[in-house]
């Protein structure tokens, strides 16, 4: 009798989770207002983006990526 409430005590509390779960990623309008929102206001850019008068650069941007050719590791 008892191992017959097992399933059932189960899919109750699977439900239970499952909708909590759900409940839970929904956007609330709290979340909603506080990332439209920036802390200045304003539009935030990296600084090394900028040049000398404080404008976004027209210059190309480049990566560099640095290899670990010549780099002398300890021994263990």
């Amino acid at each position: 009798m008892i191992a017959g409430l097992f399933p059932l005590a189960y899919a109750a509390v699977l439900t239970c989770l499952l909708l909590q779960a759900f409940r839970m990623m929904l956007p609330s309008p709290a979340s909603k207002a506080s990332a439209s929102n920036d802390r200045t206001g304003l539009k935030t850019t990296h600084p090394e983006l900028l040049d000398e008068n404080g404008e976004v650069t027209s210059e190309e941007l480049w990566a560099v990526r640095f290899s670990s050719e010549g780099l002398v590791l300890p021994e263990a």
